[in-house]
């Protein structure tokens, strides 16, 4: 009867250590699979496939996607849309992400970084764009995808100051 105990109390402490037991990936395994959607959209984006873009998105109205322009769009159609347009603007446009952080946070991975922009202009050069990201991303329908993300331009330098003679009023006349 003792051991029946032993044993019923041994398989108490186990069902009870299981149902204590952290659900979902660990933070390791969130943070790489939030590395393969940052690479794949990299890789949709360079292809300028809008549909291999797209599938790093959460297909859901609650999508936001705040772009250069500073608007944003919401859900998969509009974020789609707006994707669409940047493309057809850009063609062979490619991007790259010098820094890129991502971090575990509850259930979802908060990713930041920077990006730059390289757009050919049609006569052999091209234009390279700086930029900075945020992001959120998280498993939906079991894969992992963006659910927000925001990019950003630095604002241009601010103009050089008036030499100091010039900026003071004239005196008034007496």
């Amino acid at each position: 009867m003792r051991v029946a105990r032993h044993v019923l109390a041994s398989l108490a402490i186990v069902a009870l250590a299981g149902a204590c037991a952290p659900k979902g990936p660990t933070p390791d395994a969130m943070v790489a699979a939030a590395n393969a959607v940052d690479s794949a959209f990299l890789a949709g984006f360079n292809a300028g496939d809008v549909n291999a873009l797209m599938a790093t998105y959460w297909n859901s109205p609650e999508l936001v996607s705040i772009g250069l322009d500073g608007m944003g769009g919401t859900g998969w159609d509009g974020v789609k849309a707006g994707w669409e347009a940047t493309l057809a603007a850009m063609p062979g446009a490619q991007l790259a992400f010098p820094t890129k952080y991502n971090i575990a946070a509850g259930d979802v991975v908060l990713g930041w970084g920077t990006w730059t922009m390289t757009i050919p202009n049609g006569d052999g050069t091209s234009t390279v764009l700086p930029g900075r990201f945020s992001d959120v991303k998280a498993q939906r329908d079991g894969q992992w995808v963006y659910i927000m993300d925001h990019a950003s331009v630095p604002l241009p330098p601010a103009p050089a100051a008036a030499p100091a003679d010039s900026a003071a009023p004239a005196p008034a006349g007496n």
